[in-house]
């Protein structure tokens, strides 16, 4: 009768521990809404920016039309180290999440010890049968234990852990997009410095025509030695500012070396013109700026793993109920693990309720809300920032895209003016200073042409960063890392 009473016994409190264990305390996580403050429309969008072949977003850096650029953007996404650091971060997190989903399962240990125990006669404490004699003890066996999850702590433990799973894919996806986006400012800075090493180069043929033209009209007596003096100082001027140039150039190789998780000195571009601007990727609404961005995205998953902890610390306020057992055989000869009469076996539950801790689990509770509500106010924080970096990049791109177009309207006067002083000057009509004066002008304002153009490329990859594109098209073995594994 009492074996069938404990067979009755053990359904019966299954289905009951089974309907407990779905009581989970703490507040479910929803996504707050965050479109009404970030608003409907762009401010900084004009008619005319809308073009209808918009970039392709996933992999912005294509439409700048430089292969190598492309290249060595996707060697920085196999081997740049902070990249390769983000990626451990998902497999930590994963281990995390697997220590914490250990605690839902019941835990079994198996234990064996030996002992020799001898003790004399005049010794304090007696113990044993027989005194001044020395016996061995032998056990093994196992021991068993398993909390119930009846509140959803360990629930709890386990939905944060998730969320960080996530948080550590989205950091992932966010060094993504900076490798990508550190990468091509690089390598548009060296095109740029390429561009202006060439408007040097120009010039420095045009200094030795003058040159020559100048020592001809010198020997003819028909101008002194000082404009002589002046073309060739100019010439040794031009040649010299091409130096820190190189030097830029150098130094800009290096770094790509570097987002590539290479040596320094392993890295030579090809010379190549600067790339046209891209046209505009599409801008969307600004709320579509939460599901884009891995950053704002990242921010959301902190904020559900915070309010996770608010039920993990509110269920310390209620019992625990731990099942444990024991099973252990022993003797005093290792003979006796075999015996069945030796055996040792114990099974029950054990509740522990919190009565006095001091105020620990209140002050929990409050720590646990406060960082919740300190995660929320990070997560609009990050999408107000969001909404900042495109405006402020469209705004830029706006202005850049005026700046070159008044500068191109000037260079072309600054050419115009350059040739007509260079013809009056062989006909002898003007000094050879007028011409140096409209040379330098027309140097100056390629060199900024050049400098605006590099700042409107740099704009538009800021826009396209801004936009949250780049991540799209990650490894496949990082997005298994960062999956949730089934059966919780």
């Amino acid at each position: 009768m009492r074996v069938r009473s404990r067979l009755l016994l053990l359904p019966a409190s299954s289905l009951l521990f089974g309907v407990l264990q779905g009581c989970t305390v703490g507040p479910n996580y929803s996504s707050p809404d965050l479109g009404t403050r970030l608003g409907a429309a762009w401010a900084e969008s004009e008619p005319g920016m809308h073009e209808p072949e918009m970039q392709d977003l996933a992999r912005w850096w294509r439409s700048f039309g430089d292969d190598e650029l492309s290249e060595l953007i996707d060697r920085a996404f196999s081997g740049n180290l902070d990249l390769l650091t983000a990626r451990e971060r998902i497999i930590t997190a994963r281990a995390r999440r697997g220590v914490a989903n250990a605690d839902r399962l019941p835990r079994l240990d198996a234990e064996a010890e030996y002992a020799r125990t001898e003790q004399g006669r005049e010794a304090p404490i007696q113990f044993g049968p027989v005194p001044n004699r020395s016996f061995d003890t032998f056990s093994g066996g196992v021991v068993a234990g398993w909390e119930a999850d009846l509140w959803g702590r360990v629930a709890r433990i386990v939905e944060a852990a998730d969320a960080e799973i996530e948080l550590s894919r989205e950091d992932y996806r966010a060094v993504r997009v900076a490798t990508a986006a550190e990468v091509a400012r690089e390598v548009l800075s060296i095109r740029a410095i390429d561009d202006r090493l060439g408007v040097l180069a120009r010039a420095i043929e045009v200094d030795q025509e003058f040159i020559e033209i100048t020592k001809a009209r010198a020997s003819a007596g028909l101008v002194s030695e000082l404009d002589l003096l002046r073309a060739e100082r100019t010439a040794s001027v031009n040649r010299a500012a091409r130096q820190p140039l190189r030097a830029e150039r150098r130094a800009a190789e290096h770094r790509i070396a570097v987002l590539l998780g290479e040596r320094p000195g392993s890295i030579a571009l090809t010379e190549l013109p600067q790339a046209a601007a891209p046209p505009l990727p599409r801008l969307g609404l600004p709320a579509e700026l939460l599901d884009r961005r891995p950053d704002v995205r990242s921010a959301e998953r902190a904020y559900a793993a915070a309010v996770a902890r608010i039920g993990a610390a509110e269920a310390d306020r209620y019992p625990r109920i731990v099942f444990g057992g024991s099973f252990v055989l022993g003797g005093s000869d290792l003979g006796d693990l075999a015996d069945p009469d030796t055996r040792v076996l114990a099974f029950g539950p054990r509740v522990t309720v919190p009565i006095f801790e001091g105020g620990r689990i209140r002050s929990s509770i409050t720590l646990a809300e406060s960082e919740a509500r300190s995660a929320l106010l990070r997560l609009e924080q990050s999408a107000l920032d969001a909404v900042r970096e495109v405006e402020t990049a469209l705004a830029r791109l706006c202005r850049s895209r005026d700046r070159i177009a008044e500068l191109e309207m000037a260079l072309s006067a600054a050419r115009d003016s350059e040739s007509l002083a260079a013809a009056l000057y062989r006909s002898g009509n003007i000094d050879f200073i007028n011409v140096l004066e409209t040379r330098t002008e027309r140097l100056a304002i390629e060199d900024v042409l050049a400098t605006a153009r590099l700042e409107l490329l740099s704009e538009s990859v800021s826009l396209s960063v801004a936009l949250g594109g780049g991540w799209e098209h990650e490894v496949d073995e990082v997005a298994m890392l960062g999956t949730a594994p089934q059966g919780r």
